[in-house]
């Protein structure tokens, strides 16, 4: 089994935003006080109301997961929750992150159609994490559909585990997808610094790898890898596509080494696993690093089949945007293979973008799913798909 343990408290550096002021009349802090009173029992506020979306089977889920009822109503109702997203929370927009005080959970603000997935796959999703307790696959914890008087439509929170909120604080993080066209983060994402979030072209062309630092630490990450192969299978089962694995690299000494957390997964690498990104490990410190699958709620539907049309067709047979049995199968055979020597793994993937570049795409260059979509909107994609 992969490792997961005790209770103790992260890294306020994994805990990110600031502390909502429940009083407030922002969206996230009605909507935050809305979800705690319909866990605790206690008045909502003034013409606010919460619909709990299947409450005994997400209750049922949590406690395979391992989060006691105890545990989970403390983290959300007995601490101060922390908002990111306040300019879009304030107004423009309503996606927003709540983040628990203790870092073990996040709410999220997500769209009706992102809510109806998790609906759909919910009772199959059970019964998937109850077989697989090793499962990398995000941990869904509760759905609540919150209706305020200021907005026509309701507010949907999900929330969800945090693959980052360990003891120590991450230093680089990247989330790989396993493609490679538009996979390089740009030069304003870099600017970000330790709050950046690179992508498969830079973990590869940086030297990045997971080796395991021991055999007991490349041991645990094949169990993660296999874990991985039969998470991804699930999901194309679903017709989910568009979900990345999201690593999260950190220091520690040995003995943080020896107690890790129970809602995280980690393992110890070698301390030059992130190659020219960060300067080697050394010391009595260790280099670890945390790992899980995201964004997994993506449906293969007609706009991604547009999507992969136009651009497969013209920029590169390695988008992102595949159909779910081929977006596993590439998934997979990417993570299997992280744990290369850097070498490697740099040779594997420059003979695949060289040999699924299209003419247009060697014009074009790079070209993420952004553009992709603002293409497939424009009167050129209309024009190509014959409207």
């Amino acid at each position: 089994r992969l490792k997961r343990a005790s209770s103790q408290a992260v890294s306020e550096h994994n805990t990110p935003g600031k502390v909502i002021d429940l009083e407030g009349e922002s969206y996230a802090a009605v909507a935050a006080s809305a979800i705690q009173a319909s866990i605790t029992g206690e008045d909502f506020p003034d013409n606010v109301s919460v619909i709990v979306h299947h409450r005994e089977l997400f209750a049922c889920i949590r406690r395979t997961l391992g989060r006691s009822e105890d545990h989970f109503n403390n983290s959300l109702c007995e601490s101060d929750l922390r908002l990111v997203g306040q300019e879009q929370a304030a107004g423009k927009s309503n996606a927003f992150f709540v983040f628990t005080d203790d870092g073990r959970y996040c709410m999220k603000s997500v769209d009706p159609a992102e809510a109806a997935q998790l609906l759909r796959i919910l009772p199959e999703y059970e019964a998937y994490v109850t077989k697989n307790p090793d499962t990398l696959l995000p941990k869904f914890y509760a759905l609540y559909e919150v209706y305020l008087p200021r907005l026509r439509a309701p507010l949907w929170m999900m929330v969800m585990g945090n693959v980052l909120g360990g003891r120590q604080a991450v230093l680089q993080r990247f989330d790989l997808k396993g493609s490679t066209h538009g996979r390089k983060a740009s030069a304003k994402e870099r600017a970000e610094g330790q709050k950046s979030v690179l992508k498969d072209l830079d973990f590869v062309f940086s030297g990045c790898s997971i080796e395991g630092v021991s055999t007991e630490a490349e041991r645990s990450w094949q169990q993660a890898v296999q874990a991985m192969k039969k998470d991804s299978q699930w999901l194309a089962s679903q017709n989910l596509i568009d979900y990345s694995l999201l690593l999260g690299f950190a220091t520690c000494s040995q003995d943080e080494l020896k107690a890790p957390l129970s809602h995280v997964v980690r393992m110890e690498v070698k301390g030059d696993a992130l190659g020219s990104e960060r300067e080697p490990i050394s010391g009595g410190d260790a280099l670890i690093v945390y790992v899980g699958i995201v964004d997994c709620l993506m449906p293969y539907g007609w706009f991604k089949r547009l999507e992969n049309l136009v651009c497969d067709a013209f920029l590169s047979a390695d988008i992102s945007c595949q159909p779910p049995k081929k977006y596993a199968e590439r998934f997979f055979n990417f993570v299997s293979k992280l744990g290369l020597p850097p070498g490697e793994l740099e040779a594997f993937t420059s003979a695949r973008v060289q040999a699924s570049q299209r003419p247009l795409g060697k014009v074009v260059g790079e070209f993420g799913r952004k553009d992709a979509i603002a293409l497939a909107k424009s009167p050129a994609a209309l024009v190509l798909v014959g409207g």
